[in-house]
């Protein structure tokens, strides 16, 4: 199911549309108006789309997991491009490929396990299955199913595996603007973009020929854009974090290639109870403390982190469950970046808090405006 080499994929990882000015890809302009569970679905017409899930999770006895798995949509055509195909086209021919990344990040071992998949929208390989109140995503063994009741994902490789169910405690938190998540400084710069932030989580991991029963927490993401990132960004940091008292924040910082931030970086907070908060690039900052560098890319990445909310009256230290926890991508893309479970402490308001997230860094071990060259 390994379909290799397709370039395409290059500049898939986030925000990569490659769309030039005035194609017939839809764009993202303004407030994107979700309402569930339809948006759950795919989003024909924008040029790249992504399904992301991240959790931690802690088996019986204590033992600590981090997984990943994210399925990728690319379009290949304009929807208007499809009306010239002959009419009875070959079976292999489509407008979509897709792409999925699995990873655990095995803490007591101190292991990082990752793989990848790719193949096109034909003959059974991937693609999106709907049936009644049922959406699926699936690439060859890995599939994340979409009930009313929650989520299934499933991955299997050679040296690991998951099978999780994922119930979500919260609603779906639209970012930015009624969902309209700037990415860039134009208005076109942006993606639609929701979480769930809260998804309580049980099943099992295996690794290596072991069978843990685990229980945790994870995120799910959903994004769909057409827009390329700005020729000025090189790449992005993003944060997912779910703490002790039942609230959860997402950061993003959008780097500029002279080392400053982007405006466009923003963030949500998302409460216990209640609508969730927009956070924009004055209201937080970030500070890395450490760096790690990777011996297989030669990436020199941020490796631990202290975080100021401003509004939140929140501090927190976080800090990676492993240091390694980098994906380098040799069968499609070609590129590498650092996808990783965390651990967090600090103060909220003068209270002590706790919790666990994911970061994603990318950019730092080739510059992203590379990344769509062949």
């Amino acid at each position: 199911c390994r379909i290799c080499g397709i370039a395409a994929f290059s500049a898939i990882l986030l925000w990569g549309g490659g769309a030039s000015a005035g194609s017939d890809y839809l764009s993202v302009v303004g407030p994107c108006s979700f309402s569930f569970p339809k948006d759950h679905q795919a989003h024909p017409g924008y040029q790249t789309e992504w399904w992301y899930y991240t959790g931690n999770l802690t088996a019986t006895g204590g033992r600590p997991f981090g997984f990943q798995l994210t399925f990728f949509r690319r379009q290949l055509i304009p929807s208007e491009t499809e009306r010239g195909w002959p009419s009875n086209p070959s079976s292999w021919r489509t407008k979509n490929l897709f792409m999925a990344h699995a990873a655990l990040s095995d803490v007591t071992d101190g292991r990082f396990y990752w793989d990848e998949e790719m193949a096109r929208e034909a003959v059974g390989l991937a693609g999106i299955r709907e049936a009644a109140d049922t959406l699926e995503i699936f690439l060859c063994r890995w599939a994340s199913t979409i009930t009313a009741s929650g989520h299934h994902l499933t991955a299997a490789t050679d040296l690991f595996s998951f099978d999780l169910t994922c119930t979500p405690r919260k609603a779906p938190a639209a970012h930015g603007r009624e969902g309209y998540s700037r990415k860039g400084l134009r208005p076109e710069s942006a993606s639609c973009y929701y979480s769930i932030t809260r998804l309580e989580t049980s099943g099992t991991v295996a690794v290596e020929g072991r069978t843990f029963d685990v229980k945790g927490t994870a995120w799910m993401d959903h994004e769909y854009s057409t827009a390329p990132l700005e020729a000025s960004l090189v790449g992005w940091d993003w944060f997912s974090l779910q703490f002790s008292d039942n609230t959860e924040l997402m950061l993003y910082i959008l780097r500029e290639k002279d080392g400053s931030r982007s405006p466009a970086s923003s963030g949500t907070f998302v409460p216990a109870t209640g609508p969730p908060q927009h956070l924009d690039t004055h209201d937080f900052r970030v500070e890395v403390v450490d760096r790690w560098r990777s011996s297989r890319s030669e990436g020199e990445y941020p490796s631990r982190w202290r975080i100021h909310v401003i509004p939140l009256e929140l501090d927190l230290e976080i800090s990676p469950q492993l240091r390694d926890q980098e994906l380098t991508l040799t069968r499609s893309m070609r590129v590498s970046y650092w996808e990783g479970s965390v651990k967090l402490k600090g103060h909220k308001a003068g209270r002590a808090v706790e919790g666990v997230g994911y970061v994603e860094l990318t950019g730092y071990a080739v510059p992203f405006d590379l990344l769509g060259q062949d």
